[in-house]
């Protein structure tokens, strides 16, 4: 994708569409006051910086509105252009008679994440920044809002270029003898040079390994509700929601399809699907088809919750479920065992080690339960991390560093190691490192994530 004429005055809709109390509207670029000027009065040919201003908004003679009108001088702006933000009311067709007078005052609509795509460009932010106002505008939960705030605010960006120092300063030793022709640079002490690498790749792999649960924050954490048939699934759903979402009987198969809910725990946003019993004597063709789709859903999930009955011995009907859960999960994904029943315990029912004890009846367990679903999420935050990986992108360059430092490390392991590879090994590192912060990004990769931005921001 072809990156927009950033030496173009856009204009956009900076809030959303539609009618409202206010609206603002953003324009920005070389010709932005002019632009402003041309349809404001009085007309502001040299305003004051960050000064808000009452100004009416003409169509020629006729007036429009009266707004409220902030200008900002480059490049002390949101986006490092002069920009002009004006407040209207949120009448569509005043938003709409505004566009169309700065358009036809010279500026042109701006494309989907332009603002923020020029702040990156004129030095405002780096990429990891600019990513991370995305996601600000998209965070559905308290996760994922204090992950994207401390990602804008420079957590990661931080974090990033104290390893990209580190590294630098280790290549820098290593040239320095490179090009000393006459040996007047002592050797390199491998074993001390080795141990700042290792500690660089150790901090590169801690950022990497928060992915997971990153992800988790900014996406919603995918958990999926399975087990054998009548082992309580839907109850157990309907209990942790509050209300009855799944249809429940005492009859074994009652629930044929996925069923989908999402609930707020602790400030994490979690995606619950309740699937089909894994029943290895489906008669029907739909229930036959219900477990087809619990089986795709145990592959996506993040987290799985393998539910038994704790009432009764376990069944060939549990010993299914649990093979069959090993088998179609992906490496890495979390696996809860829960018995639930636990109000129908007796003292000769079953208490198997490692599984959460809940009735859904009673709401015993629960809260332990729920503890349980969100803890690699509150880790995260609780071990004081200052930046949580949210973006595969991110995880990419970072994995791709950590993998040239592993090369590094490997090479310094030689008798005699040659300082060329090492160095080579250093610029591959620092040059992940480099696109994650946006200093070599290709322009193809910049258009892929700024056109998922909103317009107008």
């Amino acid at each position: 994708m072809k990156l927009p004429e950033t030496s173009d005055t856009i204009a956009a809709l900076a809030t959303p569409p539609g009618a409202g109390a206010l609206a603002i509207i953003r324009i920005s670029g070389p010709a932005a006051f002019s632009t402003a000027s041309s349809f404001l009065a009085p007309a502001q040919r040299d305003p004051e910086h960050s000064a808000a201003r009452l100004l009416s908004v003409k169509n020629g003679p006729a007036l429009v509105d009266r707004a409220v009108v902030v200008f900002f001088r480059a490049p002390a702006s949101y986006t490092g252009d002069d920009t002009v933000e004006i407040t209207c009311h949120g009448s569509p067709y005043i938003i709409r008679t505004i566009l169309n007078l700065a358009v036809k005052s010279g500026a042109r609509p701006a494309e989907p994440g332009e603002f923020t795509l020029r702040a990156f460009l004129n030095g405002k932010m780096d990429l990891a920044q600019a990513e991370a106002v995305g996601e600000l505008i998209a965070a559905g939960s308290a996760g994922a809002h204090r992950a994207a705030i401390t990602q804008a605010e420079g957590g990661l960006s931080a974090e990033v270029r104290g390893i990209r120092t580190a590294l630098a300063g280790l290549l820098a030793e290593i040239e320095a003898r490179l090009d000393d022709s006459y040996e007047e640079i002592p050797a390199l002490e491998t074993r001390a040079f080795a141990r700042r690498a290792a500690a660089a790749r150790g901090k590169t792999l801690s950022l990497a390994a928060g992915f997971g649960a990153g992800r988790g924050i900014r996406d919603g954490v995918k958990v999926v509700i399975t087990g054998a048939p009548n082992s309580g699934k839907s109850s157990l759903l309907n209990a942790l929601l509050g209300y009855d979402r799944a249809m429940v009987s005492r009859r074994a198969g009652t629930t044929r399809d996925t069923l989908e809910a999402s609930l707020d725990i602790d400030g994490f946003s979690i995606l619950f699907t309740d699937t089909a019993g894994l029943n290895a004597r489906a008669a029907s063709p739909l229930e036959r088809e219900g477990i087809k789709r619990a089986e795709k859903a145990i592959a996506l999930a993040d987290t799985i919750v393998l539910v038994k009955d704790a009432s009764v011995k376990e069944s060939p009907g549990d010993r299914r479920a649990e093979r069959e859960t090993a088998r179609l999960a992906l490496k890495g994904t979390r696996l809860l065992r829960v018995l639930n029943k636990a109000d129908l315990l007796t003292g000769k029912s079953r208490r198997a080690p490692g599984c959460l004890l809940v009735s859904a009846k009673t709401g015993d367990g629960l809260p332990k339960f729920k503890a349980a679903l969100v803890a690699e999420q509150k880790k995260v935050f609780r071990d004081g991390a200052q930046a949580v990986v949210t973006s595969a992108r991110h995880f990419a360059a970072l994995s791709g560093a950590a993998a040239e430092l592993a090369g590094l490390e490997a090479v310094l392991k030689k008798n005699r190691p040659p300082l060329e590879l090492a160095a080579e090994h250093l610029r591959g590192a620092l040059a992940a490192l480099a696109s994650l912060l946006g200093e070599t990004t290709p322009e193809e990769v910049l258009g892929n994530i700024f056109k998922n931005f909103c317009v107008g921001k």
